[in-house]
């Protein structure tokens, strides 16, 4: 019972870490963001949502004038001026393209509430009013069109703002970017903007995240974390955006070189483009929390002056950024990773060092341990990959032409289930090494995958190298004391050790882990299965050494 105090602890605490950290996954409610007239009404704009979705309404559509008229009046009646810019498909594209897409014209809808200092540093709010030919488009785009007409109404009510607002509703999104193309002719607004927020949808729930920014971010985003009041931002999602072939109208805003955010949420991917995504399967909860993001941010930007534009524009380097919890997002230059890549570099010398010097490591246990522990992912991967085949054929799961695989209300068992699965077997299979190469060999090749794990991301996407370097950093400098066997790294220090590694692996991985997840579905479970080794390997390895090392010193 004694040896197995510290692996209950482990689990326990692995266990209140993630509960803590998926706090991260929950939206505001209505009594955080408030409920008077003045506050974004995650209610008016569900009623917005049903004129807007009533029915699939694609570029050139008769049901697509219907919802621009829809549109257009909303502004109309808070006295709000509109213009539509009408642009011949043909200008954009080609003759042939306008014909095979049944469309002659976009039609973007421009709204200004004029700014008292005039239209410099203006703010432009985006999303798309079409939807895709099969589906009436609810959370894609009607999220985001009913986002900015609320918000609009909010802020009609306030006094005029210092900076100018547009609200700029573009056409054709779905049809390869054609409103935004359009849009790009406009140089006498986009050449005074300040900073652009794009409002988009790749699912109808889940916590909408800012998972794509201008270059050079860092007090773009650090600005983003002190005014937003429950932000949800990954560096790796915006990384990883870079590294993909999609496109949003953010993608051709981008090429103005303004300030810029861009929001979507990614659950419920299987409503994505499908006949499913309508008003009756939406999620008033992640309109909420666009609300929550646009309303604060925008009354922050409508008030600031030229000298601090300038200052964000300024920023040099890009932010690495992660939440921990539902209102704590951490933030830091990208001019950090280095750095901790090389002191995490001293760090694994320094136990090398030492682990030899003391004679705790032998070459050729240690080396046969990392190549048995690397070797077992292997089949890992193998075997979790059969059994969502499998899964697929006995739960008749779905899988589309991307790949990805759903099990309907199957998923969050099957997900738990494999996870579950993932840290028996690489329990089973750490003991196995430990007692064959000795478990002193198994724990260090352990920290040394995810020290390799800490230079390849620091080195080639920065983005996520958060989430190796510093459970490696903090588990590197607690293990040291133990290498070097000092009295004091003994009984309760042992508890610490194993705390310090499960936490910060646990509070930085888990979460990311389940983003992935959520954007690749069920079929992403074996790269899942394998991460969730890797972080399985080193509290078994730590666990069972820590339990030697007391019963050595019982036994003395």
């Amino acid at each position: 019972m004694k040896k197995r105090k510290l692996l209950i602890f482990a689990s326990i605490l692995a266990l209140l870490t993630m509960f803590i950290s998926f706090t991260q996954f929950s939206r505001p409610s209505e009594e955080e963001v408030g409920k008077t007239e003045k506050d974004f009404s995650s209610d008016r704009a569900v009623g917005y949502l049903k004129e807007v979705a009533k029915e699939p309404h694609p570029v050139g559509s008769p049901a697509n004038k219907r919802v621009k008229d829809y549109i257009v009046k909303h502004f109309q009646s808070m006295d709000v001026p509109v213009e539509i810019q009408t642009k011949p498909i043909k200008d954009i594209r080609d003759e042939n393209y306008a014909k095979e897409i049944g469309a002659e014209n976009v039609e973007n809808i421009i709204a200004k509430i004029q700014g008292t200092s005039g239209d410099d540093n203006a703010i432009l709010l985006t999303a798309h009013y079409d939807s895709a030919p099969e589906t009436p488009g609810a959370a894609d785009d009607g999220y985001g069109v009913v986002t900015i007409m609320e918000t609009a109404r909010v802020l009609k009510q306030m006094p005029a703002p210092k900076n100018t607002i547009y609200f700029v509703l573009t056409d054709g999104e779905e049809q390869g970017l054609l409103g935004i193309s359009a849009l790009m002719d406009r140089t006498d607004i986009l050449d005074k903007v300040g900073v652009m927020f794009n409002f988009e949808a790749r699912g109808n729930t889940g916590v909408p995240i800012l998972f794509e920014t201008s270059s050079n971010d860092l007090k773009l985003v650090q600005l983003y974390k002190d005014i937003v009041p429950y932000p949800v931002a990954y560096s790796f999602a915006s990384e990883m955006y870079k590294k993909m072939p999609n496109d949003t109208d953010f993608t051709e805003l981008k090429k103005t070189k303004n300030l810029g955010y861009n929001f979507a949420n990614i659950g419920g991917v299987e409503t994505y483009h499908a006949k499913t995504d309508r008003v009756e399967s939406s999620d008033k909860e992640t309109i909420r929390h666009f609300g929550d993001y646009a309303l604060p941010l925008v009354k922050k930007y409508m008030t600031m002056d030229a000298k601090e534009f300038e200052t964000l524009k300024e920023s040099e380097g890009d932010a690495i950024y992660f939440p921990l919890t539902k209102k704590t997002l951490v933030v830091y230059s990208d001019k950090a990773v280095i750095p901790l890549m090389l002191v995490l570099l001293v760090l694994i010398v320094a136990a090398f060092f030492v682990s030899f010097k003391k004679q705790v490591l032998q070459m050729k246990g240690f080396m046969l341990s990392l190549a048995a522990m690397i070797g077992s992912l292997v089949p890992i991967y193998i075997v979790y990959f059969l059994l969502i085949r499998l899964l697929t054929t006995v739960f008749n799961g779905e899988i589309d032409e991307d790949g990805l695989v759903m099990f309907g209300t199957y998923d969050p068992f099957i997900l738990a289930l494999m996870v579950l699965l993932a840290i028996v077997c690489s329990s089973i299979v750490g003991k196995w090494i430990s007692q064959k190469f000795g478990v002193e060999n198994f724990a260090m090749s352990t920290q040394v995958v995810w020290v390799v794990l800490a230079i390849i991301t620091s080195l080639t996407f920065k983005g996520i190298s958060y989430a190796f370097t510093i459970p490696a950093v903090i588990s590197l400098v607690l293990i040291l004391p133990i290498l070097f066997k000092l009295n004091w790294a003994q009984s309760i220090y042992r508890y610490v050790v194993v705390a310090g590694w499960t936490v910060s692996s646990t509070l930085l991985l888990a979460p990311l882990l389940y983003m992935i997840y959520v954007a690749k579905t069920i079929s992403i479970i074996p790269i899942i299965a394998i991460f969730t080794a890797l972080v399985a390997f080193p509290i078994a390895a730590v666990v069972m050494w820590l339990n030697r090392e007391a019963s050595c010193s019982r036994t003395l």
